[in-house]
């Protein structure tokens, strides 16, 4: 992967944590504080996640000449397509003006899909024997979101992110992975109606249920998920450094999901993780689910700091769902 491999944008719309505390009624301290939040992005009128995400790809595209040209498959990671039908990367392709040839599908998942796209990704382009890879994220949860919800609205963020992934070329590679998926506790964040189970409209000629309003909206249960990481993600950075043949001093830096101040201090100390290490910018965007880890890598793609690190990358979140990986630049 060439310099600059990593984009991203953000929306229109700013909110303070003051803003956020009058909206939700919870402690703007307690925001700043916990959570980690001073302000975050969402998107305005007019814009949608695939107008976010063309925008984060248009960026990297003005930064490589003819990557536009070069790119033969898509991956969007999203659980909040702007439709049911089609899929978000096929409105991207036809936004950015891709080829008919172009290969593009959706990833269906949340905090650990941008881990989980990168080794789609390099396993796609190798069975295939296609050579270059988007890998685009963009979870807008505002629009899921009931502004006056304390557990949700404090807490997440809207971004797209852009990176391009090359098939035996450039500077990163993956040295070791630890994937995992504890489905049992997966309602622990979820968006109960709206799904072919609890459809929004019933058989023909029937009326949609009068009680689904509130189940379209994204539901989560904090504590369930800070257990679920303090217990799991500890051992699968633990895992995937052993599987590397690698400690944890030899780590350059940790960039982590960005779900809260909170849970990223705790389970740092639980780690053993050195504050310096830790890449944090929850303050500046919040939560932006599967755009919360390549935007820490951009920040510091953009900066200079990933040329000859290791840097271990982790998701966690819905599903429950988890990705670790470490990374070679």
């Amino acid at each position: 992967m060439p310099a600059q491999h990593f984009a991203y944008a953000l929306p229109s719309v700013c909110h303070t944590a003051a803003e956020i505390a009058a909206l939700t009624g919870a402690d703007e301290q307690f925001i700043i504080e916990k959570v980690g939040l001073s302000r975050r992005y969402v998107l305005g009128p007019g814009e949608t996640g695939v107008s976010l995400a063309a925008d984060a790809c248009r960026k990297l595209f003005d930064r490589h000449s003819g990557l536009a040209e070069e790119v033969d498959t898509l991956i969007f990671v999203t659980q909040t397509p702007d439709r049911r039908l089609p899929q978000n990367s096929a409105g991207l392709a036809a936004v950015l003006n891709l080829p008919d040839s172009l290969a593009s599908f959706d990833l269906s998942l949340g905090c650990s899909g941008f881990v989980y796209a990168l080794s789609v990704a390099e396993g796609f382009l190798h069975s295939v024997g296609r050579h270059c890879a988007l890998v685009v994220t963009c979870d807008p949860y505002s629009r899921i979101i009931d502004p006056s919800d304390k557990d949700t609205n404090c807490v997440f963020g809207d971004a797209a992110t852009a990176t391009v992934v090359r098939l035996g070329q450039g500077r990163g590679r993956i040295l070791a992975t630890d994937f995992g998926t504890r489905g049992q506790d997966g309602d622990s964040i979820c968006v109960p109606a709206g799904g072919a189970a609890r459809p929004l409209v019933g058989a023909i000629g029937a009326e949609p249920a009068a009680d689904i309003a509130d189940d379209l909206r994204l539901h989560m249960h904090g504590r369930s998920v800070f257990n679920f990481v303090n217990s799991v993600v500890p051992e699968s950075i633990r895992a995937c450094l052993g599987k590397a043949g690698l400690k944890l001093d030899d780590i350059d830096l940790f960039a982590l999901h960005q779900g809260s101040r909170y849970m990223l201090d705790a389970m740092a100390r639980r780690v053993g993780i050195p504050p310096q290490k830790l890449l944090q910018n929850i303050s500046n965007y919040g939560n932006t689910v599967s755009s919360s880890i390549p935007l820490l890598l951009s920040e510091q793609d953009e900066a200079g700091h990933l040329n000859g690190r290791l840097v271990l990358v982790s998701g966690f979140g819905v599903g429950l769902s988890w990705a670790t990986a470490i990374l070679q630049f």
